[in-house]
């Protein structure tokens, strides 16, 4: 499991641990470092519009 845009990645995601992953870095903000393997502070990226993409 990764959290976007932190750039957390999770192993071992199963339902439970999942919910308690949720509760701890989406709603806490905290990383479960337990089972946190890689941490690779994703860049914003900007929002393209389907007419850009068309003309280019």
């Amino acid at each position: 499991m990764v959290v976007y845009p932190d750039g957390v990645w999770y192993r071992q995601a199963t339902l439970e641990l999942i919910e308690w992953m949720i509760q701890e870095h989406l709603i806490r903000n905290k990383v479960v470092q337990e089972y946190a393997f890689l941490t690779h502070h994703l860049p914003e990226t900007s929002l393209v519009s389907c007419e850009q993409l068309i003309k280019a």
